[in-house]
This record gives structure tokens, sequence and C-alpha cells, in this order.
């Protein structure tokens, strides 16, 4: 095995475990000395822009983090896929890895210079990565993160993004899982998924209505309950019922649009979000692009791209809210798979 899968003990650090020792006051100068270039994903958890805002889960506990320590970073938007590889080059110094504490093994299995924090927050076990060679900041992550844990500022995160917090160790996601089983099986679809779904519309809480007019668990619009004969929007399992209905009935017309099955799920959340009506509309950019408008990778780029062309007016619907939830809904049900049973 090519990692020490967190087997580290130098000084104050076992098994990613920090304690606080009398070396901690002698902080290491050459950290303040440098900006720390961070990469994160696009997430719920990690970053994304609220109004224009840079905000997240991560990006908020490393304000904390350079508040404690007198630090400054820079923030790069990285996939998974390539964290490593820059880490190794020295190309950054902190990599978020937002696929559970218990994936880490993999990721130590492969690459042999990596060491971990503790878990960041409690309900899927986030951590920092770095180089062996910037353990002197590992040190100072641990000590922080595990201080950090008995504060107001920790729970307010937790609450604030993770809103109602599952029981892993109990297999549970929420109150409504039997209910959100149901229903997602008379459709086909995988209750992790819907659940996924109602944790991003309102984190769980039944009564919650938005400004646009949407309503319940799953933010049923006004034509949506009329359509799929909802008696009680504000009920969970009438709520529950008219979102699966809708999920149904979003994957057929995506079926005869001549989307495959594989890519059937992204293009459904899409949809979901934004209407069948505002997708067709970049799957036909799509096409006109010389792009395959059944492939999400490519609708995902148009949609990016998108009001980009200073030469147009910017228009209405530009579709970035959408690259969101959807890239946010798949997030969380990663995360679910990865800790519930199906």
């Amino acid at each position: 095995m090519k990692g020490k899968i967190m087997l580290i003990v130098i000084g104050v650090f076992v098994f990613g475990t920090a304690v606080k020792s009398n070396s901690d006051e002698n902080k290491k100068s050459a950290l303040k000395s440098k900006t720390l270039v961070v990469a994160l994903d696009t997430c719920n958890y990690n970053y994304f822009l609220y109004k224009g805002d840079p905000c997240g889960y991560q990006l908020e506990l490393f304000k904390l983090f350079a508040k404690y320590e007198g630090l400054n970073f820079d923030f790069r938007i990285v996939p998974d896929s390539l964290k490593f590889a820059l880490l190794s080059a020295g190309d950054i110094d902190i990599a978020v890895f937002s696929a559970g504490f218990d994936s880490l093994y993999n990721v130590f299995n492969r690459y042999g210079n990596v060491c971990s924090s503790i878990p960041l927050d409690d309900n899927i076990k986030s951590v920092w990565l770095t180089v062996d060679d910037n353990m002197p900041l590992m040190l100072e992550i641990n000590i922080w993160a595990s201080e950090l844990k008995g504060e107001t500022s920790y729970n307010s995160l937790q609450n604030k993004y993770f809103g109602q917090k599952y029981n892993k160790s109990a297999g549970k996601i929420s109150q409504y899982d039997n209910i959100l089983r149901k229903h997602s099986a008379e459709i086909g679809w995988d209750w992790r998924l819907t659940a996924s779904i109602v944790c991003h519309e309102s984190r769980f809480k039944p009564a919650v209505a938005s400004k646009s007019g949407a309503i319940g668990l799953m933010q049923l619009m006004p034509n949506t309950v009329k359509r799929f004969g909802v008696k009680n929007v504000y009920d969970p399992e009438e709520n529950i019922k008219g979102g699966t209905r809708l999920i149904a009935y979003l994957t057929e017309v995506f079926k005869k649009k001549g989307v495959p099955e594989d890519e059937l799920v992204n293009f459904v959340l899409a949809a979901y979000n934004a209407g069948h009506g505002k997708i067709f509309n970049f799957m036909q950019e799509t096409e006109n692009a010389g792009l395959d408008q059944n492939k999400w990778r490519d609708v995902y780029s148009v949609i990016l791209m998108s009001g980009r062309n200073s030469n147009k007016p910017a228009p209405k619907f530009s579709g970035k809210e959408t690259l969101k939830f959807v890239d946010n809904v798949q997030n969380h049900y990663k995360h679910y798979r990865n800790f519930f049973a199906e």
C-alpha cells in the first residue's frame, strides 16, 4: 500500500487526530508568509455563487481558519480528477475532498505522498488534503479543526449548509424515508436521489414556500400541484407523491426526445428546476452548435457559455442556477449512496 492511510505520528497528529501541545505556541511563520492555493469543486458543500457572491460550507471554513492563523487563501475551482496531480506538482497547497472519509483509502492506495485532516463536518466527513512536505500546515489544520468542533461557529455552519442532520449509523436520511422509498419505487427512481432533491429544495422542511410560489418538501409549483392532483401541498406524502409524478412525467418527455437511459437523470433534474421547455431550447442550441443535444455534457457546455457573448444582451434565463441545481443534487446523491442502503 503506497499511502500512509493517515497512520502518521508526528508530534501532535495520530491517525488524523490533533491534540494541543506546547509547540502550538510557536506557529510556523512560513505559513503566514504566503498565499495558500486551495482547490475546490463547485457544489453546495464547497463553493457556489449566490446572487454573484461566493458561498459554500468549505469556503466559510477556510475563512474561519484564515482568521485563526492569519493566512491568505486563493481559491481555484478544480474537479477531483485533477486535484491530486496539482497537489503533487506543488501547484496547489490544499485540496478539498468531499467524497466521504471512508473513501480516503482509495486515495491513499493511489497517491503515496498525501496526508489528510480530520473530518471537517459531521455529515459527509469531508477532509482537506495536502502533501507530506506540507505536514506543518496539516498539523495546524488539525489543531484548529479539533478546537472548532466545540465552538458555536461550527454548529452554525452545520445547520446552515446541512440543515436537518441525517443519522448515518441508523441508516436514516430523514423522517420521510419510508415515504420517499414508497413513491420513488413506483416510478423506478432511486429513493436516495429523490431525497437529494428534497434536501436541496427544502432541507426536509414541509412548510417552506419560495417567492416564486413553490411549496413544500419538493417545492412544487401551483401548476404541478393541479396537474398531478396534489390535494394538500403541505402534507409530506402528498408533496412527495406529486414530485415523483413530475419526475416520471419528465422522464418520459426526455425519452421521447431521444435522450438515452444513461443520460436521463441530469436532463430530468435540469427540467425539474427550470421546466422542460427551457431545456429543450438549450438542446436545440446545442444541436445548432454541432454538438450532441442528447449528451448532458454538451448541453451543459452550451448552458455554461450562454450569455457570455458580449455582442448579445444577457438572456433573461441563462441556466447557471439550473447547472448548480443539477450539480448539487448529484453531489447529495453521491454522498447518500455512500452512506445509505438502496
